[in-house]
């Protein structure tokens, strides 16, 4: 067994191809989509740059037998996530122990030196879990979700208010404004500023090789007079090699909320999905985002806990 560092030059077009073999043998998240490998590399390793800190790309690690990729750690800012092909279970202590060793540049420490070490684990893994705990980790009460639709056989429409109006990706042109649009949904407290934040991840986003196939869906306040009307924003990565699709990021900015246009954009990308051969779409979801997805159409797949271990 060889351990390496990613090497997005040589090992991306492997790691997508691992990625999706894991995909064909569960159907389901418990190995990452290569669409969030994108979204890793494109969007947020760039948002990470920005504000200084360390890109996660630099801290993937690939286990391989006989020249084969067999597992990898797959760090997301202040976290790690362990996929390994099925038959290989009894790594993931080994990938554990590495991960604490050489990870632990993307965590911040606190005043004592010490790292608040954080391992993301799917609850339907349940020996993970259990390993976990053996070697001192402890599960926070809070959990994300899986989430899926299957866009082919989805019943739904797109039901907006008077002048409101959904669009794809280029139907509005003004980059800025979109970009800004779904970063104000996150930090509201922004609004009162004008914010607009800088482009170095949305343009680097057109990098990946998947964006000719992904899409933006996005819905306008066509009432008011404010130059941003973008109302609700979100991205779909589609991957057309595994007919999957995640949507990610989403965002309603907080004074359209309560108005039915976060469900509508939901089932305006799924709809988008469906004309593009999609069969199956994620997203991922925490607390009461999950209840916001179930009631736009999705099925929760799985659970996700998050384990902590303090580390020096």
């Amino acid at each position: 067994m060889e351990i390496k560092r990613f090497d997005i030059e040589k090992d991306l077009q492997r790691l997508e191809n691992y990625l999706r073999d894991c995909y064909y043998k569960t159907k389901s998240m418990t190995s990452w989509l290569p669409e969030r490998l994108h979204d890793l590399i494109y969007r947020m390793d760039i948002q990470y740059t920005d504000c200084g800190l360390k890109r996660s790309a630099d801290y993937i690690f690939m286990w391989e037998d006989n020249g084969s990729i067999v597992g990898c750690i797959l760090s997301d800012g202040d976290a790690v996530y362990m996929s390994i092909k099925k038959g290989y279970e009894s790594i993931f202590a080994d990938m554990v122990s590495y991960a604490e060793k050489n990870c632990l540049p993307l965590f911040e420490k606190g005043e004592d030196g010490s790292v608040d070490f954080l391992v993301i684990a799917n609850d339907s893994l349940a020996y993970r879990a259990e390993i976990l705990a053996e070697i001192g980790y402890k599960r926070q009460d809070e959990e994300d979700y899986d989430n899926y639709v299957y866009p082919q056989t989805a019943d739904m429409t797109v039901e907006l208010p008077d002048g409101y109006k959904l669009l794809y990706g280029d139907e509005y042109t003004d980059e800025a404004l979109k970009w800004s649009a779904l970063n104000l949904g996150f930090h509201p407290e922004l609004e009162a500023y004008g914010y607009r934040n800088g482009m170095t991840a949305y343009n680097s986003r057109k990098n990946s090789s998947m964006y000719g196939d992904s899409f933006e869906t996005l819905i306008t306040d066509e009432n008011t007079a404010e130059e941003n009307n973008v109302c609700a924003y979100c991205f779909v990565y589609v991957d057309t090699v595994t007919k999957t699709a995640l949507i990610e990021p989403v965002s309603t900015r907080e004074k359209y909320r309560h108005k039915g246009l976060g469900t509508a954009l939901m089932h305006g990308a799924i709809l988008k999905c469906r004309e593009k051969g999609v069969e199956k779409c994620y997203v991922n979801s925490y607390d009461w985002r999950r209840k916001f997805y179930n009631a736009a159409g999705f099925v929760t797949e799985d659970t996700i806990g998050f384990w902590h271990k303090q580390l020096k």
